[in-house]
């Protein structure tokens, strides 16, 4: 795929950031300050359409896979349904309504399933008959493991990119490694306009609802794609250190929430970048610790990839970096303590000694 496109897709969709800005505005399509929202001016919520626009456009020039269609009808579906929600406030019902719709669209349109785990436990677990319900299960997961990962600025975005690049790396030569730098490049420039840095608040933007469902239905088809594949490195156990970080935090939300008698889609402050920062780090800090764990955790599972670690060994160490993760989360001090001393000490004031008496 020539590198124009990729960056006529970054372009367009960064283009289209910029100019939409007033027309949220004037259709309401602001995030308003006020309750548990820090900013302080309204910021339009177009993220999400931008990015499926850029999609759109990047697809349209060169030859995507076949199965693409189907699945760019069910972004389509999100990016509308969390326009509307991001607009009115939808019921979680009507939420998922939509994305069970996605992930039917993939999975009977598309053709895409999930019919093997590789060997999480030594030997090969095809799913037969459960491979339908298995992938529908799997779609509708990661897709809200990216809604619930969109709480700070960079955040989800940052998370869609490592992902994205993982994937590019284990899916050079496949049939969907134009694909992957297409949807990497949308939110590369979604990103310009979202990542806390100064010079980027005058063209400040949210993702909303519509941006984290299309980031979460493009990777999970992304990845079923490679990971159905005859090749070892395309391994499911892989794919799992690839979003590992927001999977982490999606169960580890759930089992909170029940375990306080809440409902498991109740909004709480209970988040890593929640914790973190209410244990004394700072908003762009708490982004560069979770950003740097996700790039880690990517890391890990390119590296068993390439050194064709077995599959049990990777689910193993998977499942004990969710108990760490876990762990962080009931004592995020650690992290902040270990971030912070080294700041505190090199900025306290050093007592010289009284120079030394001699005696008559």
């Amino acid at each position: 795929m020539p590198v124009q496109v990729v960056f006529l897709t970054f372009m367009v969709t960064l283009v289209f950031l910029l100019i939409l800005r007033p027309v949220a505005a004037a259709m309401g399509l602001v995030d308003v300050p006020g309750g548990r929202k820090t900013h302080d001016v309204p910021v339009p919520v177009i993220g999400g359409v931008c990015m499926s626009i850029g999609v759109g456009f990047g697809t349209a020039l060169f030859v995507h896979p076949a199965f693409f269609s189907p699945v760019l009808l069910g972004l389509y579906v999100l990016v509308i349904v969390g326009v509307v929600d991001d607009r009115f406030d939808l019921p979680p019902n009507v939420r998922f309504v939509a994305q069970g719709c996605a992930a039917l669209l993939v999975v009977f349109g598309a053709g895409i399933r999930v019919t093997s785990l590789g060997s999480p436990l030594f030997f090969a677990a095809p799913l037969g008959v459960f491979s339908i319900p298995f992938t529908l299960v799997f779609i509708v997961t990661l897709i809200n493991a990216f809604n619930f990962a969109d709480g700070i600025d960079g955040l989800a975005g940052g998370l869609a990119l490592i992902s994205l690049v993982s994937m590019a790396i284990l899916g050079v030569g496949t049939d969907v490694f134009s694909l992957i730098l297409v949807v990497a490049a949308a939110v590369a420039a979604f990103l310009v306009c979202n990542f806390p840095l100064r010079v980027v608040q005058p063209i400040r933007t949210f993702m909303g609802d519509a941006g984290s469902t299309f980031l979460g239905l493009s990777i999970a088809t992304i990845g079923v794609s490679l990971s159905q594949g005859a090749v070892a490195e395309r391994s499911p156990v892989i794919g799992l250190w690839l979003v590992a970080v927001p999977v982490f935090d999606l169960f580890c939300s759930i089992i909170r929430r029940v375990n306080e008698g809440k409902s498991p889609l109740a909004p709480d402050h209970g988040h890593l970048h929640h914790v973190l920062i209410a244990a004394g780090l700072s908003r762009s800090a708490t982004l560069g610790v979770i950003l740097t764990l996700a790039a880690a955790c990517a890391a890990i599972g390119i590296a068993g990839s390439a050194l064709r670690v077995p599959d049990g060994v990777m689910l193993a160490v998977w499942f004990a970096a969710a108990t760490a993760y876990y762990q962080l989360l009931r004592r995020p001090e650690i992290v902040a303590d270990a971030l912070l001393r080294p700041l505190v000490t090199g900025l306290r004031p050093k007592v010289q000694s009284a120079p030394p008496t001699v005696a008559d």
